[in-house]
């Protein structure tokens, strides 16, 4: 009961941002339950996937006001997140079924602010050897700018 007292209270005196960010993370939430994103972060950044071929992909976010650090921009870490989901889904559409590609390394260089109405990350597979994957990344905004480039490094692993 103290958890509806809290959102009760909260949702009294919230900012009707506030009340739009709130409820974006309550769509994630269901979103998640309903198995229309694999993960939380996938939900809660309201990711959309589309594969181009068996090594490249892209994803597309809308810029919300809960992915905007202190200065208005898309927070850094997040673009990355962004980035570092695309480049891992591009690495483990090239596995089979009992193997999973997990991040070992990344680098990102971030060329312009991510502003606008939202990021498009293009991520594909540059090199598949036996344990590891070489992939790269970009991201672009609504103007075709770009916001950022990566590069990572995925170690291929056995599925518990």
């Amino acid at each position: 009961m103290e958890l509806y007292k809290e959102m009760e209270s909260f949702i009294t005196e919230a900012s009707e941002e506030e009340r739009n960010v709130l409820s974006g993370i309550i769509k994630s939430l269901k979103n998640k339950r309903e198995h229309t994103h694999f993960t939380y972060i996938s939900s809660l950044m309201d990711m959309k996937l589309n594969i181009i071929s068996d090594h490249k992909l892209e994803i597309t976010v809308p810029i919300t006001p809960l992915l905007s650090n202190t200065i208005g921009i898309v927070h850094g870490g997040l673009t990355a997140t962004l980035m570092d989901t695309a480049m891992g889904t591009a690495a483990n559409q090239t596995l089979s079924e009992g193997s999973a590609a997990v991040t070992v390394e990344m680098k990102v260089n971030f060329t312009s602010p991510g502003t606008g109405s939202f990021l498009r990350c293009e991520a594909e597979v540059l090199n598949r050897g036996k344990k590891v994957i070489v992939t790269e990344s970009k991201i672009y905004g609504d103007q075709n700018q770009l916001i950022a480039v990566s590069t990572g490094t995925f170690f291929i692993v056995r599925k518990a």
